[in-house]
């Protein structure tokens, strides 16, 4: 770093005086704006399955915006401040992912709501090597989750990299030498949060009629814009100094040291417009009820809700692990089976999974060494029925031990109105069965 950059100072340190206020009100405007949203969503806390993750990403703003003030005006203090707010980006990804997941009911049901419909191809020029995409296929899905995550994952490592960099002289931000700790962590990161978007962006594609009704478009611009303001315009700043575009020795200014100063004053000149946008693309309306001033639920524990770390920690174990992604556990329980150009169809087939009756009905059969634990299904309306009448309709379909039927009088009388009908064979025979199946319950 510059000498220009003592400890005492920040990258603003040489900045003209009505830059560094200009600045500091941008970030105080952004920051109360925020908060003020932020008491809003707790006074009228009444979905917290979706508002908890609506605090988190609210609280966003004033992280960047108390981030970058502070580091105009003190590099020491940004240290600490700096690795807080990148982790965070990558904590505002998972979370706008759950948002979307919990608009649409959870991960069950919404790999139970794609089942059947068509995949989803990759973007140019990804669609020619890889093959379509469908998330109703549970390890798919998984797939498509830890390519959010990973990001979520990564970025704390990177930051704690970072930290020893700079206290060993080793990170030269802004500077694109081979040398430079800035620019193979910047590598990383970009392949990361390429990734993470991407997967998001996939996503939000293959769900985009059902997401409609949610508003997700202004919802992902806010999220995807928020990154590219921390992160993609200081790496095009960075490009800049490298190719010599940055003035030498403005000021006590290096290249690369103005180059931080100018990141540091465009996001918090940005961050009321991002404030703004927060406050209409996540608004409090969405759960307020003009009747009622407040929701049931105090203040104080709707904040409890919202920054609580358990549902993050558990989540992020049962992504890791991916134990709990079976086809078994993830099948609609209806008539509908798999599109016919995904490749879940096999794979279904592959775990268990039976077909009859032209595709009318399926069940899983038994995993090895479970005995009399095929799970059926379509075969009742209720679970304890659909197990009885079709354990009752195996054993009529095995031969064995079947005992001659005998009708009575009022059977034949009944089949006899059912072929008067139309369509009167089928109903015939539908009554045959379900006479058989009564008798052998």
């Amino acid at each position: 770093m510059a000498t220009a950059f003592s400890s005492s100072g920040g990258t603003g340190s040489s900045l003209a005086r009505a830059a560094v206020i200009v600045a500091g009100v941008s970030s105080l405007v952004a920051t109360l704006l925020s908060l003020v949203s932020i008491w809003l969503q707790t006074k009228n806390y009444r979905k917290p399955l979706l508002q908890r993750y609506v605090v988190r990403i609210l609280l966003m703003v004033p992280i960047y915006a108390v981030s970058s003030w502070t580091s105009i005006i003190s590099l020491k203090a940004s240290l600490w401040l700096a690795p807080i707010r990148d982790v965070y980006e990558a904590f505002t990804i998972y979370t706008f992912f759950q948002l979307l997941i919990n608009f649409l009911g959870g991960e069950r049901a919404v790999i139970i709501m794609m089942h059947g419909r068509p995949p989803v191809q990759h973007a140019w020029p990804l669609n020619h090597f890889l093959s379509k995409v469908d998330i109703s296929d549970p390890h798919t899905f998984l797939a498509v989750k830890r390519g959010i995550l990973q990001y979520t994952w990564l970025k704390p490592v990177l930051a704690i990299v970072s930290i020893i960099m700079k206290a060993t002289d080793t990170y030269k931000e802004g500077y694109l030498g081979l040398s430079s700790g800035y620019l193979w962590t910047g590598i990383l990161y970009n392949i990361s949060v390429t990734i993470s978007l991407y997967s998001l962006a996939l996503f939000w594609v293959c769900l985009h009629n059902d997401l409609a009704p949610f508003r997700p478009v202004p919802k992902f611009l806010c999220v995807k814009l928020i990154i590219f303001a921390s992160y993609w315009q200081g790496f095009f700043l960075s490009i800049l100094q490298w190719l010599g575009a940055l003035p030498n020795g403005t000021g006590d200014y290096t290249p690369d040291n103005l180059a931080a100063a100018i990141q540091d004053s465009l996001i918090c000149f940005e961050m009321p417009i991002f404030a703004i946008a927060h406050w209409h693309g996540f608004s409090w309306h969405d759960y307020a009820d003009p009747t009622v001033s407040a929701a049931r639920l105090p203040v104080k524990y709707a904040l409890r809700d919202a920054f609580g770390a358990k549902d993050l920690i558990e989540d992020t174990k049962m992504t890791l692990r991916g134990e709990n992604y079976e086809y078994r556990l993830f099948d609609s329980g209806d008539h509908i089976i798999a599109h016919e150009e995904s490749d879940s169809r096999v794979r279904r087939v592959m775990h268990g999974m039976r077909y009859e009756r032209g595709g009318k009905a399926k069940y899983w059969i038994p995993k090895p060494g479970e005995v009399n634990s095929r799970t059926p299904l379509l075969a009742g309306s209720g679970e304890s029925g659909r197990t009885r009448r079709t354990s009752a309709l195996d054993r009529y379909r095995s031969h064995s031990e079947t005992e001659e039927a005998t009708l009575d009088e009022d059977d034949e009388k009944l089949f006899g109105q059912a072929r008067e009908l139309e369509f009167g064979d089928f109903n015939v025979s539908h009554l045959s069965i379900l006479k058989l199946l009564s008798r052998a319950e």
